[in-house]
């Protein structure tokens, strides 16, 4: 009974996931926004004033996003652990507006990583929202999310 409700209660958490990352984005620009482009020449004349042999060096977009995401994956687990539903339900959300500035660019240079992340991520945000709160799954949900942030960390 036990093993029963908790593989409808993870069906369910991934279907929510799932409808919830459908429903986020259904348009996709075909050319880039002025702001990315300008993002994208900033970056461009940072690496190359790296190459002048400048001591200057800024991290990268996708290097400062993943800090940040990985930041807050360390605060929700610290608030699973500890069952506190409500920075659950707060912390949880946050996880989409730290990956939105640096997504494209994470699914540009690492489409594999991106995907692991992605399938991490919608999944995590949804279970954070839910009622009551499942600290185990939501756990192993994090967990995962934190190792995908993890290994595409290290390729930066």
């Amino acid at each position: 009974m036990k093993s029963s409700r908790i593989i409808l209660t993870l069906t369910l958490v991934i279907s929510l996931g799932i409808i919830a990352g459908c429903g986020a984005n259904n348009t996709t620009p075909t050319t880039p926004s002025t702001s990315t482009q300008a993002t994208k020449t900033d970056q461009t004349t940072s690496q190359d004033t790296s190459k002048q042999g400048t001591s200057t060096q800024t991290p990268s977009v996708i290097k400062t996003g993943v800090a940040k995401m990985l930041s807050i994956t360390a605060d929700l687990k610290t608030a699973i652990d500890a069952g506190d539903e409500a920075k659950v339900k707060v912390t949880g959300p946050q996880l989409e507006d730290a990956w939105k500035p640096f997504e494209d660019d994470a699914k540009q240079k690492y489409p594999d990583l991106y995907k692991r992340v992605e399938e991490s991520l919608d999944p995590t945000i949804a279970c954070s929202k839910a009622s009551p709160l499942d600290k185990q799954i939501l756990g192993k949900l994090n967990e995962n999310l934190t190792q995908a942030l993890n290994e595409l960390a290290a390729k930066e």
